[in-house]
């Protein structure tokens, strides 16, 4: 359902073309911040390189039970939606060969609601607390971003951009998967 939406949003403009590659294996509950810092970077470097033109997305989640999950980027999609797991907590980056370009987002969570901006891969959201990541707004700083989340009791959603929230609020239901890309 996703990849129906996000090629259909490359047929009507407002997605760059950007390749797709394979999920790569889930990190182990113990990974640290420095491990999926690396992640991140590895898989931001690659992109860059393959494509260096391009403003590239790389993000990872926090998995109930699962931990960090190793980086994605580009529209790929990240968190188990088919297991029901939620997600607690992102972080996203964004990188260009020419610079000029950053993220940041603001979580709702569980019993908290809207908290503070978090910018590039700065953890949003919380680990250790069992607090599920409710909605998520995404602001582009130099780039345009699009995002879709999906979660308990809803499939994807339809993709917004610039700030505009995904999830839900008001409603005690999770997020369990997202993809964030350029537009």
């Amino acid at each position: 359902m996703l990849r129906k939406r996000v090629l259909s949003a490359v047929v009507t403009g407002l997605l760059a073309a950007l390749p797709l590659v394979a999920a790569p294996a889930v990190a182990g509950a113990a990974a640290t911040g420095a491990a999926v810092q690396a992640s991140l970077d590895r898989a931001l470097a690659e992109r860059v390189a393959a494509a260096p033109a391009a403003v590239h997305v790389c993000y990872s989640v926090h998995i109930q039970d699962n931990g960090w999950q190793e980086a994605l980027c580009d529209a790929q999609e990240a968190g188990l939606p088919l297991q029901g797991k939620r997600i607690e907590a992102i972080r996203i980056s964004v990188a260009s060969i020419s610079g000029g370009v950053a993220v940041c987002y603001s979580p709702h969570l569980q019993n908290k609601g809207w908290v503070a901006e978090s910018c590039n891969f700065d953890r949003a959201g919380t680990e250790g607390e069992s607090r599920r990541l409710e909605a998520l707004k995404i602001r582009g700083i130099g780039t345009r971003l699009c995002y879709t989340a999906t979660g308990q009791g809803y499939e994807w959603q339809e993709p917004e951009c610039d700030n505009t929230m995904i999830g839900t609020v008001g409603q005690s239901r999770y997020m369990s998967g997202i993809a964030i890309w350029t537009a």
